[in-house]
């Protein structure tokens, strides 16, 4: 076993915006800021004993994600597990945070090892990017030993403190808003200089990881978001998994006879159609049609978490519904 001096972090940059810089009238990402990252780290928390080793698989303006750099930031995590590191960070833009935060967790889940996101809202250059703020937390909470697995690093505007979330768990942004949110509104931890364990989070227990598993180039994901008169005259041609996305209160409009055929086109065909974040105890009659529509009606848990692991169940080619039903990395708040 090494010696203690201090810390040994792995950091893998991706770029987005946390490793961007403004370029005229563009934001474009820019492999300086990686070290501006660590300067600004060391020059404001005088901690010039914690050593970072670097490797940048990737670099993107994270809306760019595809299948390629996915792949190429879990085989990253995946081969430096066993290392000799005390945790490691990832840097990523804000746009598919969830995304790749959700893959990695299903990745590596049963690890020891804390792995935290972190990303900015602005540019480092910025005054307002809380970028800086998020990597020490990141780094406050990898020190502490506070939690193993797949986190998220983020301090929303509104807010004091640097939330630590369950990467599993976070939710879509609101529209127009760079905040984030766990799915169930309660996070890991958080870290306002210190980092506090959230007492109200929602334990369950994770499955072994699947690994450094390949994702396709095609999802064979249809998501289909809730809007007054849908016709639901989706093609489902090539479609491995649906996702229903549905209003706020859990409800869908089960008495529009389309979306009763389109269900049952589903079901012709072998593809499960999955309803995600359908209220529990009361709720309106209308939920009264899900099953006999054949709707898969899955525990609390975030759109993104649930599109990623159709899609891993696709690349691995797994029965998707039972891939899908079976909780691996706390994605789950029931």
């Amino acid at each position: 076993m090494r010696m203690e001096i201090g810390m040994k972090i792995l950091i893998i940059f991706t770029g987005g915006t946390i490793g961007s810089t403004v370029k005229g009238d563009w934001i474009s990402t820019d492999s300086a800021t990686n070290y501006m990252l660590l300067d600004r780290y060391r020059s404001e928390t005088g901690d010039n004993e914690t050593q970072f080793d670097i490797l940048s698989p990737c670099t993107m303006l994270s809306e760019n994600l595809t299948n390629t750099e996915l792949n190429a930031i879990i085989e990253s995590v995946c081969t430096n597990l066993d290392r000799d590191y005390d945790g490691i960070i990832v840097t990523h833009g804000t746009d598919t945070l969830q995304y790749t935060a959700a893959a990695l967790s299903y990745a590596v889940s049963g690890t020891k090892l804390p792995i935290v996101l972190v990303s900015s809202d602005y540019p480092l250059s910025d005054s307002r990017a809380n970028g800086a703020v998020n990597f020490r937390a990141a780094v406050e909470f990898i020190r502490k030993k506070a939690g193993e697995g797949v986190f998220a690093a983020y301090k929303n505007d509104d807010e004091d403190r640097t939330n630590i979330h369950s990467a599993a768990r976070l939710s879509m942004h609101r529209e127009c808003s760079g905040n984030i949110y766990s799915i169930d509104g309660e996070a890991y931890a958080c870290y306002d200089g210190s980092v506090i364990l959230n007492g109200k989070y929602k334990k369950s227990t994770p499955a072994k990881g699947v690994g450094a598993a390949k994702y396709s180039d095609k999802p064979c994901v249809l998501t289909v978001e809730c809007r007054p008169c849908d016709s639901f005259d989706y093609s489902l041609e090539g479609v491995k998994a649906v996702i229903l996305r549905p209003y706020h209160s859990g409800t869908l409009n089960t008495a529009n006879a389309a979306l009763a055929d389109f269900c049952e086109k589903a079901r012709e065909r072998g593809i499960p159609v999955f309803l995600v974040n359908a209220a529990s105890g009361k709720t309106y009659e209308s939920a009264k049609l899900f099953e006999s529509m054949g709707l898969a009606v899955l525990p609390l848990s975030a759109y993104p978490a649930i599109f990623v692991k159709c899609w891993l169940a696709v690349s691995m080619k797994k029965d998707v519904k039972e891939f899908v039903e079976k909780n691996i990395s706390e994605e789950f708040c029931e």
